[in-house]
């Protein structure tokens, strides 16, 4: 069984009630988690029992020490989870940066009101979770995905804990922090849903639909070089890009091609699907057949991710340095006498 903290704040300033406090107290004290990549993932994953363990923060000094406190003291989590209210937000924000500086328009419970100062000598701390990795997937609410979690309390905790973190050695200890509107924009119920949402894509590594390009001209494939500036510069892929949310992977891949090349193209549905893994995420590749409808394939003033195309006969097996899982396609394509 996986355990995690969640904690919320108390009421502070001229707020009656705080919703991330009414969030905590409310939150189920065990849950199971499933899968949300399960329809991309290559292999089925077991759900994971999850315990919760829920504690209210003081809005002051004390309270942005408790979580760092207790890691210090040795204590451990498999995650944390701070939530707290943004009474300018209007919609739920995942906070993925902790600055290292207080600066308080308002004095915190105690009387305390910092107008400048630093929290540490260590500078900015960053969340590890690939948060960006998972708005591929829908959530139940719109949400925003934020590197200012302010200057007052909150940032403070979040810097608190992720600095205990640091120094404990404890960087697998995923951490981060979700501010919520007011109840008036976001319910209680909702808020715990979305929270909910947050703890599956915590504990399920994230998959990332992928689609590829496959061009084919006088029994040659078509791939492409990424260039130098570029992520995995000098290796050879099938162009194309990541599947946004709400996309289907035909309309992606007109849309990558149309953006790194300037190339407009048609495409059938996927032949396959090849799967690989980064350090943080899970690829799932979809190669899309492709027909060019409107391009100069000479004209590399439009392309923007590439620096060289290269049309090949299946049965090259000249060395090239592959990006990912593109060299299996060719596999499968030479061993299925696939030729477009």
């Amino acid at each position: 069984m996986a355990r995690i903290l969640i904690t919320g704040f108390e009421p502070f300033a001229d707020f009656k009630k705080n919703i991330s406090q009414e969030i905590v107290q409310q939150f189920p004290s065990s849950l199971i988690l499933q899968d949300p990549w399960s329809k991309l993932r290559q292999h089925a994953m077991e759900s994971i029992d999850l315990d919760v363990e829920k504690m209210v923060l003081t809005v002051d000094e004390q309270g942005s020490s408790t979580v760092s406190n207790l890691l210090e003291e040795g204590l451990q989590w498999d995650a944390i989870v701070h939530i707290g209210l943004c009474s300018s937000c209007d919609l739920p924000r995942i906070e993925t940066l902790a600055q290292n500086r207080i600066e308080m328009r308002i004095p915190d419970n105690s009387g305390r009101q910092i107008l400048s100062s630093t929290i540490s000598d260590s500078g900015d701390l960053s969340v590890i979770l690939p948060v960006n990795s998972w708005t591929n997937l829908p959530w139940s609410v719109d949400c925003e995905v934020s590197k200012d979690a302010g200057t007052f309390v909150c940032n403070e905790t979040l810097y608190r804990s992720l600095k205990s973190l640091q120094d404990q050695e404890n960087h697998h200890i995923p951490c981060l922090f979700v501010h919520f509107p007011v109840e008036e924009k976001c319910s209680v119920e909702k808020a715990s849903d979305f929270l909910h949402e947050i703890l599956q894509r915590m504990f399920f590594r994230p998959v990332l639909s992928v689609v590829g390009g496959l061009l084919w001209r006088d029994g040659t494939y078509m791939v492409a070089r990424r260039k130098i500036g570029e992520l995995h510069a000098g290796k050879w892929e099938f162009p194309g890009g990541k599947v946004e949310k709400n996309e289907s992977k035909i309309s992606a891949i007109k849309r990558e091609m149309m953006e790194e090349f300037g190339w407009k193209v048609s495409a059938s549905p996927s032949i396959g699907t090849w799967y690989h893994s980064l350090p943080d995420i899970e690829i799932a590749l979809h190669i899309m057949p492709l027909q060019i409808e409107l391009a100069d394939l000479n004209d590399q003033t439009l392309w923007t991710s590439h620096d060289a195309i290269l049309w090949r006969n299946l049965d090259d097996e000249s060395p090239l340095e592959w990006l990912g899982n593109d060299r299996m396609v060719v596999e499968w394509m030479r061993e299925n006498n696939y030729n477009g």
